[in-house]
């Protein structure tokens, strides 16, 4: 997560460690309660079946379409199996589409995006729309919750697949968008100087390191 979008988190919440982490984030965001984890699989998997048409564009293939059914039904152990835990971007956009949300994710290694419903107009004012999710490098997922009229990612470039109904829907957001494309370039650029400070390691015969 760039540095920079620390200052607008209001909050971070964990939720329960039994790999349905993502699914307990979201129920949790949409104020549904994380033990109701299992409802959020199901009412997705509503989503996907019932707009089957844009999904089977989406997903390419149906080896792909099935892969992402199969990862949302319930496991019936206690705790999920990879398989079945969440994964962006596959699920940001079925998230935003099943519940009409703007859903941001705060990965890691610039894989972060913000995903918009697929088919459903937007209201007259979704800027307070936004629920957003946060990777920790212990592939754990949780609760972000963000400060109003903070600077949001760039659009999933998988959003090509949405109907003429949606088109609306990043108006809003454009500014916050573009204030962070430019704070994010800022930051690259300070870490790039930074990284020119650094001093240059050399791997000596002994094994051990030297700066020069």
């Amino acid at each position: 997560m760039p540095l920079f979008m620390h200052n607008y988190i209001d909050n971070i919440v964990d939720v329960g460690t039994d790999d349905n982490c993502g699914y307990r984030a979201v129920a949790g965001l949409l104020e549904r309660g994380e033990e109701n984890h299992t409802l959020i699989r199901q009412t997705l998997i509503s989503e996907l079946t019932s707009h089957r048409d844009i999904y089977d564009r989406f997903y390419k293939n149906q080896e792909n379409f099935d892969k992402c059914h199969d990862s949302l039904v319930p496991s019936l152990t206690a705790h999920a199996p990879i398989s079945e835990w969440m994964s962006f971007p596959e699920m940001g956009h079925l998230i935003a589409s099943a519940y009409d949300r703007v859903c941001d994710d705060l990965m890691r290694f610039g894989f972060s995006k913000t995903f918009f419903p697929l088919h459903s107009r937007p209201p007259l004012d979704a800027s307070d729309r936004i629920i957003c999710i946060r990777y920790l490098r212990s592939r754990h997922l949780v609760q972000v919750l963000l400060k109003p009229g903070c600077p949001i990612l760039a659009t999933s470039c998988q959003w090509t697949h949405r109907t003429k109904e949606a088109d609306a829907w990043p108006d809003p957001f454009f500014e916050r968008m573009t204030e962070f494309e430019q704070m994010m370039k800022q930051e690259r650029e300070e870490n790039r100087e930074r990284s020119k400070n650094l001093p240059i390691l050399d791997l000596s015969a002994d094994g051990s390191f030297r700066a020069f």
